[in-house]
């Protein structure tokens, strides 16, 4: 069984990628925690306090009120919800939160009305920050079958196998086609990705429809839209690492800017720092260990 953090601000955005995920995982049980966090006040002593009370209490109002709204239509009976309320950013609710208990998925809506890109939204902090796998759903993506997955990589970048997981289940549950899609900047000489990086990543996939696809640009961002523009996809899916603030200050971050203004819902997969049988051979090999995401 899935679990699943669905993020809300009660805003259209948040309400359309709860709509989207309950039909993305309509075929299969899943537990659903509708989480919705406030800004703590500055203010202290008894004023301070009251208006902390009275905050939670409107909160927990409206999110009871969401989640009958969401369930009044028939749901499956192997679909379960609860919610919570937690005060703070959403960042940091969620990292508590997936202190005390685990979560398969976090699920947030995204406009591209962050306050800039380099400071970003909840969607590209919830990235950088959480251990765990994140969808984020752009207000205009259309609910409908999932039948073409895209997944960015260079195959040096995944350092665990296991983190494609989820990308496989989905895929196949779905019966969809997986595009192994790699951008390779023609104005760096890089070394040729080693069939053992290729093997590792593909042999977690060999239970899929899949096909690689190649663009040469100078700009990772430029050469995914470009893809984007002349092909229908359903789902981009990327391998983010967790980046330190100065990467995020350089904008380093390719999932971070796609996270920022996405065209199709993106589902960024938790890896977890180990090191993989393809990163060790690549040391032998004297091939960098990078990647663009």
């Amino acid at each position: 069984m899935y679990k699943i953090l669905l993020l809300t601000d009660f805003s259209a955005a948040s309400k359309h990628a709860i709509s989207f995920t309950q039909a993305l995982f309509a075929d299969t049980a899943a537990e659903f925690c509708l989480l919705h966090s406030f800004p703590l006040q500055p203010e202290v002593g008894y004023s301070g306090v009251f208006l902390l009370a009275e905050q939670r209490e409107q909160a927990e109002k409206s999110l009871q009120a969401l989640q009958h709204t969401i369930t009044e239509q028939p749901v499956p009976d192997y679909h379960t919800y609860r919610s919570l309320v937690i005060p703070g950013s959403p960042e940091r609710a969620a990292e508590e939160l997936l202190k005390q208990e685990h979560f398969n998925l976090i699920v947030t809506g995204a406009t591209g009305f962050g306050r800039s890109e380099l400071l970003g939204s909840v969607a590209t902090g919830m990235i950088r920050t959480a251990k765990a796998n994140v969808l984020v759903v752009p207000s205009s993506a259309p609910i409908r079958p999932l039948e073409h997955v895209v997944l960015a990589t260079d195959y040096r970048s995944v350092n665990d196998v296991e983190s494609l997981s989820m990308l496989n289940d989905l895929a196949n549950r779905k019966g969809a086609q997986l595009t192994l899609l790699t951008i390779e900047n023609p104005k760096q000489h890089t070394p040729p990705i080693s069939d053992l990086n290729r093997q590792y990543v593909m042999s977690a996939l060999d239970n899929l429809q899949t096909d690689t696809y190649t663009i040469h640009d100078e700009d990772v961002i430029q050469g995914i839209n470009a893809y984007l523009d002349i092909h229908a996809v359903d789902m981009l899916v990327v391998l983010p690492h967790h980046k330190s603030f100065f990467d995020v200050v350089l904008n380093n971050s390719v999932a971070r800017s796609v996270a920022y203004h996405p065209r199709v819902p993106l589902l960024a997969l938790y890896d977890s720092p180990t090191v993989s049988p393809a990163d060790k051979a690549s040391k032998l090999e004297d091939i960098p260990f990078a990647t663009y995401l």
